[in-house]
């Protein structure tokens, strides 16, 4: 940002006598002797008044702004930086992954979805060390896990694995596949909607796996209270 202002032999800015002024009378207010801009202090010769008009140096102005200083011929330009854009967002925004998890899990939702698939043929007797190794590759993974989204996902991860399991070895002890497959369409969507998350880095808010809204479906399940 920049202001061009007219470039006096004493520097000098006309400011509203309004400004911030000492004043050990309120009846009588004294000579204005200081302006603060953005808690920065200008004071002594930097400030003058003449018939009722504050002036502050070009100086201790752009100082005071943060600003730089140049003089163009008879003009004086001031260069006022821009805000740097803060990190208070990024570290507020829960929807984002960390680079650091997404490398490490990456692969897990592929790994619980193959096992999905061997685990609808219900032909082929699965280990129980092909569910233990997904299981480790998730613990191992949030290890890694630096920001809530991060968290959000590996409590997913789990769900749907854990979810895929218990319906595994329901089917293998002859519960019929409708009692034994409940639950499964959220196990889809946990695994999906994390390996989407993973991909982009950031949930978006609108997932639809259970374990990403816990607080709001508490909060619907929790029964109305009568008067």
């Amino acid at each position: 940002m920049r202001h061009v202002l007219p470039l006096l032999t004493f520097a000098l800015l006309a400011v509203s006598v309004s400004a911030q002024q000492a004043q050990p009378d309120r009846t009588k207010p004294g000579p204005l002797t200081q302006i603060t801009i953005e808690g920065k202090q200008i004071t002594g010769d930097n400030v003058l008044v003449r018939k009722g008009t504050a002036y502050v140096s070009v100086p201790a102005l752009a100082k005071a702004l943060g600003a730089s200083v140049a003089s163009q011929g008879q003009v004086a330009v001031l260069s006022i930086p821009a805000a740097p854009e803060t990190e208070c967002g990024d570290k507020l925004d829960v929807k984002r992954l960390s680079d650091a998890y997404r490398k490490a899990a990456v692969h897990i939702p592929d790994a619980v979805e193959s096992l999905r698939a061997l685990v609808n043929k219900q032909a082929e007797v699965i280990p129980a060390a092909r569910f233990d190794e997904v299981d480790r590759q998730i613990s191992e993974a949030e290890f890694r896990a630096q920001t809530d989204a991060d968290k959000s996902v590996s409590y997913a991860l789990s769900h749907a694995s854990n979810t895929l399991a218990i319906m595994y070895y329901k089917l293998r002890r002859g519960v019929p596949p409708e009692y034994a497959k409940q639950g499964q369409l959220d196990s889809v969507l946990c695994s999906m909607e994390s390996k989407f998350a993973l991909q982009v880095g950031r949930l978006s808010g609108k997932e639809s796996c259970s374990v990403f809204h816990p607080k709001q479906d508490q909060a619907e399940a929790k029964p109305a209270t009568s008067n």
